[in-house]
């Protein structure tokens, strides 16, 4: 798995999905906002986004639907406290890969991002981002 980018804004959060992230072997970036997601969105590619959706300026949804424009290959994870059905429905109809109702335990996490990349992987052809908007 390459880079993962994890987006909220209670560090506390942040700083407990990059230790486990991490300790998959999983290089991961951490940034507290949507507008510091969509710079590093542009800086570097990333094999999945977790964000979480109730934070100040751009939300988990709106972070989503920005992030997808510009690296549309990229597979979103949402954490939400809020998983009301209107929550998940838009969801879906931005194209996030999995919503996940707070609190969850580390390992929900662990298999939810093992799905969503896995998913990812086998309907790609391998090829990087840049060649397959080349194609």
């Amino acid at each position: 798995m390459e880079d993962v980018l994890v987006v909220d804004d209670d560090r506390v959060i942040l700083e407990l999905l990059k230790r486990m992230l991490e300790s998959e072997g999983i290089v991961t970036h951490c940034v507290s906002s949507g507008a510091e997601a969509l710079e590093k969105i542009t800086e570097r590619t990333f094999s999945l986004m977790i964000t979480d959706y109730n934070m100040p300026g751009l939300d988990g949804l709106e972070l989503a639907r920005k992030g997808l424009e510009m690296a549309p290959q990229m597979p979103i994870i949402m954490n939400t406290g809020d998983l009301s059905p209107n929550i998940a429905r838009l969801a879906k109809e931005i194209g996030i890969a999995k919503v996940m109702a707070k609190p969850y335990l580390p390992g929900e996490m662990m298999e939810s991002i093992r799905a969503v990349v896995g998913k990812r992987g086998a309907s790609q052809s391998g090829r990087p981002r840049e060649a397959m908007q080349a194609a």
